[in-house]
């Protein structure tokens, strides 16, 4: 495994450390937000670090290189490489539709004078990890059918 890994590893653990550092000095509502990107660097960091020493261990390091050679197999199988572009292209269409059925919902709640912004990031949060397990989903349907 690459030092570089580690190293990514150690700068997510540091700038959340610093971002924990300005939620506990900052008031309002920028502290929830910076809080909540400090404990993603911090154990986004340490959950990387963690990787690195399990799979540099003496008695690793043979089982990562087959997982390795594994997953350059996978990549570069054409089937995989099918199913993959087939899922980013339904998940693209279904983000479409999702996105012209809400542009047609804001339209409706703004006409009724209805505007909050909390319920605008709600939904954009939702809508990133919908279209994100939807890639999966479609990917995993696509290789269990051919």
């Amino acid at each position: 495994m690459k030092r570089s890994y580690l190293w990514t590893g150690v700068a997510y653990f540091v700038v959340g450390l610093l971002l924990a550092a300005a939620s506990a000095a900052a008031n309002g509502k920028m502290q929830s937000l910076l809080a909540g990107f400090a404990g993603g660097g911090i154990f986004g960091g340490l959950a990387t670090m963690g990787r690195y020493y399990y799979w540099t261990r003496p008695g690793r390091v043979k089982r990562y290189q087959e997982k390795q050679e594994e997953e350059e197999i996978c990549l570069k199988d054409e089937r995989n490489e099918m199913l993959r572009d087939k899922a980013g292209r339904y998940a693209y269409i279904l983000s479409l539709l999702v996105l012209a059925v809400s542009t047609v919902l804001f339209s409706v709640l703004n006409a009724l004078e209805i505007g909050h912004f909390y319920g605008l990031i709600m939904y954009q949060s939702a809508l990133l990890v919908f279209l994100y397990v939807a890639g999966i989903w479609i990917y995993r349907w696509l290789k269990a059918r051919n």
